[in-house]
């Protein structure tokens, strides 16, 4: 991950999902409007997890290989020097995944270096109503940042509009390098399979978010963020890294609430910002 503190000072940052990126003259804002720690550290939580969430997927995908091995070049986000085990021994209905990137940096297809292990307990299929899965950490860094905190999945089974839904709550923090902090929040998400079920393939799942959080910031300001309109993510290759539907708010404590907009469903990297009746168009990075 980037270094935070050497960050844009003179640009106006928001990001969820995923980084959002904006030039935005600091004499333009006031001193509410223009603090960027927040938006930066919840972006970087949500990236975080949710990147988390996207390992663990695929790793479960590969049945029961032991060392991991990619199916699709182009899908794939783990590299070749990630291992994944799995206890298919044991007679209990909870079964252990393992992804292990090793004890020192291994760089990902996404360009990030990780290291430590991902640890998933699952009871049941992803797909099938009831199951479960709950992911820890050992010693777990993504860019010499350390994640810890449990990431719980339920599977919820089809909905009133006959969707497949997950419940998602995540508490967790992460201790930024170089001392630059910690960053901690919880999040409770729903999230709807919206198209893509009978197909059992990712890339053309859409999925449906909703739901809120809360933090504490690296400079130990809390803060809550509240989706107030469906965030929709498509898995197509190209589109997968950024919401193209959807808003956001967010509101520091003690400052003002802010705005975002992801557009109306096109795949593309752009979104709005408004704060206090100002609205800026963003590029997503």
């Amino acid at each position: 991950m980037i270094n935070k503190k050497n960050f844009l000072k003179h640009a106006f940052v928001l990001m969820l999902g995923t980084s959002i990126l904006v030039s935005c003259k600091k004499d333009q804002l006031s001193d509410e409007e223009s603090e960027l720690t927040t938006s930066e550290d919840h972006s970087f939580m949500e990236s975080t997890f949710n990147d988390v969430g996207n390992i663990a997927d695929e790793a479960a995908s590969m049945g029961d290989l032991i060392s991991y091995k990619t199916s699709s070049e182009t899908d794939a986000l783990l590299g070749l020097c990630v291992k994944v085990s799995r206890d298919t021994v044991s007679e209990s209905p909870t079964k252990i995944l393992t992804i292990d990137f090793g004890s020192v940096n291994c760089v990902c297809k996404d360009g990030r270096s990780r290291r430590g292990k991902i640890i998933v307990k699952h009871t049941g299929q992803y797909l099938d109503s009831g199951a479960t899965k709950i992911v820890t950490f050992d010693n777990y860094f993504v860019n010499d940042n350390q994640v810890t905190g449990t990431r719980t999945v339920t599977n919820n089974g089809h909905n009133i509009s006959n969707n497949l839904n997950w419940t998602i709550t995540e508490k967790g923090s992460i201790v930024l390098v170089s001392g630059a902090g910690k960053i901690s929040w919880d999040s409770y998400r729903n999230r709807e399979l919206i198209a893509g079920e009978s197909t059992l393939e990712l890339s053309d799942n859409e999925y449906s978010i909703t739901g809120k959080a809360s933090g504490v910031n690296a400079k130990n300001l809390a803060y809550t963020a509240n989706i107030t309109s469906p965030l929709i993510r498509k898995m197509t290759l190209g589109c997968r890294k950024h919401f193209v539907k959807g808003t956001i708010v967010m509101t520091p404590s003690g400052k003002l609430a802010r705005t975002i907009d992801f557009g109306n469903g096109e795949c593309d990297n752009l979104a709005t910002v408004s704060i206090n009746g100002k609205s800026k168009q963003i590029t997503l990075r």
